[in-house]
C-alpha cells in the first residue's frame, strides 16, 4: 500500500493506493501531478513518518509514503 499525505489549509489529507490496482495508482498519480503543477513539493517519508530531504519529482507507486508540502509565500 502507498500513501500520500497532503498538507494544506484544510489539514492533513491522505490518498491511499494499492500498487496492484491500476485505477488506484492512476488516481494517486493524477493527484500528485496536479499538486506539483500547483507548486507543491513532494518528499519521500522516512523513518517514523518524518519528512526526509529526499525530494520526489515524479510519482512512483513503489515509494510507499510521500508527503506533499504546499508552496510557502514569504513576505
Amino acid at each position: 500500500m502507498g500513501e500520500m499525505r497532503i498538507m494544506g489549509s484544510e489539514g492533513d489529507v491522505k490518498v491511499i493506493w494499492d500498487k496492484d490496482k491500476d485505477i488506484e495508482v492512476l488516481v494517486a498519480k493524477e493527484q500528485f501531478e496536479k499538486l506539483m503543477e500547483e507548486g507543491y513539493t513532494a518528499f519521500e517519508v522516512g523513518l517514523r513518518g518524518k519528512k526526509t530531504s529526499k525530494r520526489v519529482e515524479e510519482f512512483d507507486a513503489d515509494l510507499g509514503s510521500l508527503i506533499m508540502v504546499p508552496k510557502i509565500a514569504g513576505g
